[in-house]
């Protein structure tokens, strides 16, 4: 179990001043492990692949990576299947841009209420339970497909049930990452989660094609629903809980005036404005994902082995930027990264608009998958670092509810598209944030540069 913390704050943080680490985490690795370089790693949170094996040799990562690999590469099949089937049921652009709205939309309505309960419970258990709700709804939604019953309204209502489910697991895995190594090793094992997380775009993307185009949608769902649910059995196997214990003398407050303390604790300090403010920006960048599906079949005629080839390019570009991140940690401005990387991938958003060709496009995956994985790092460490311990899952879950905006945006780039054509809608969507974040770092790199 980890070490009480105050509920009210106590920890100080790169805002203020340094937080402590986890003692129980400490306590764990004293045991299995050499102290040799505990200083270097509290200084930069250690450098190069040397580094990285050793965070990965710490006391049960190496379990919770393998878990959130298996995760990885089966919401991927989740995800590519769910778009098939949806537009195997009609036609239109927004169809797709609906599904996506109601669950970004969930997610984003639950996730202040997610934060509070993943910085108050089990975050392991919470890990756990999500991963089995998910698994069976998509073993439902298999079963449906397979006897020819599966209506759009289905997808409307397991939409809704996956954003609450996801509105909880997604602060949970990140915070719990660092529940398992310790505060001071937080960047490499991000950057390794990351690695996880590249193999699962890039295995997921391409398996998801592959069982689409061989055993059907169907098949996929199915195999997902399977894998999902090891995935859940292996870190409940975890003995470290992950729950930040108040002290003797600390008093918790209600779930209410912890959610209000985190907007105040963020509202005060205006290097985490505004990089809140460039992740905002996911209400435009979320714009690729609805729009690959339709430029794989309609604008390239490149079926779903094409869809499973851009999909896996893509995680070849994320894989790239995890191993960049573990030989070379972001540790300074994190600030200015967080916005940089979101407009890098803004205008790689208007270069995937062009669309001049199969291998074109291809290259500009691998350019979204590289900044996009820069951006997903750095933002995960930065919020993770400049807040105290027992207020990550709160302040995370605003950075995720500002990343669901793009399912916002999925919504509008769909319709937008069946006005106005596939390349036009990304063309604006892409346009749109290159100018907002060019501005936001015009003006505003002196501030973020202290986050």
């Amino acid at each position: 179990m980890l070490p009480s913390v105050s509920a009210r704050g106590a920890a100080l943080t790169p805002l203020d001043r340094e937080a402590p680490d986890s003692n129980d985490v400490a306590a764990i690795e004293s045991e299995g492990l050499e102290s040799e370089g505990h200083d270097a790693w509290n200084e930069a949170g250690g450098r190069g692949i040397g580094d990285a094996i050793q965070t990965f040799k710490l006391p049960y990562y190496a379990r919770l990576w393998s878990s959130n690999l298996i995760q990885f590469i089966c919401f991927q099949v989740l995800f590519l299947a769910m778009q098939w089937l949806v537009t195997s049921l009609t036609p239109l652009r927004s169809a797709v841009g609906l599904v996506g709205f109601i669950q970004g939309g969930t997610i984003a309505l639950a996730s202040p209420a997610a934060g509070v309960l993943v910085d108050r419970e089990a975050k392991r258990n919470l890990i756990g339970f999500g991963r089995l709700g998910l698994a069976g709804v998509a073993m439902i939604i298999g079963l449906l497909a397979w006897t020819d019953t599966i209506s759009f309204w289905h997808l409307l209502v397991v939409s809704i049930i996956g954003g609450l489910l996801s509105s909880v697991l997604s602060p949970a895995t990140q915070t719990f990452v660092v529940d398992v190594v310790g505060r001071h090793r937080t960047h490499h094992a991000i950057s390794l989660n990351a690695v996880g997380s590249s193999f699962g775009t890039m295995g997921g993307g391409a398996l998801g094609g592959f069982l689409i185009g061989t055993i059907g949608v169907v098949g996929a769902f199915v195999s997902a629903s399977v894998g999902v649910l090891l995935a859940a059995i292996v870190v409940i196997s975890i003995p470290i809980v992950g729950r930040a214990m108040p002290t003797a003398d600390s008093v918790r407050s209600s779930a209410l005036a912890e959610l209000r303390e985190g907007f105040a604790y963020v509202r005060a300090r205006p290097p985490l404005l505004l990089a809140l403010l460039a992740c905002s920006m996911a209400i435009f960048n979320g714009a690729i994902s609805p729009m690959r599906i339709f430029f794989a079949r309609d604008v390239l005629s490149v079926g779903p082995e094409g869809l499973g080839a851009m999909a896996g390019v893509h995680g070849i570009g994320t894989f790239a930027a995890s191993l960049l991140a573990i030989v070379r940690p972001p540790q300074r401005h994190l600030g200015l990264v967080i916005a940089g990387t979101m407009l890098a991938y803004a205008v790689g958003l208007v270069l995937y608009s062009f669309a001049f060709s199969f291998a074109w496009v291809l290259v500009v995956e691998l350019w979204l998958g590289l900044t996009g994985m820069l951006w997903n790092i750095a933002a995960l460490i930065g919020f993770q670092l400049a807040v105290p311990e027992e207020m990550r899952g709160r302040v995370l879950s605003m950075v995720f509810t500002l990343a669901q905006l793009g399912f916002v945006g999925i919504l509008a780039v769909g319709a937008l598209a069946d006005l106005v054509g596939d390349q036009t809608a990304l063309l604006i969507f892409g346009s749109i944030p290159t100018l907002l974040l060019s501005g936001l770092m015009l003006f505003g790199w002196k501030t973020l540069r202290q986050m």
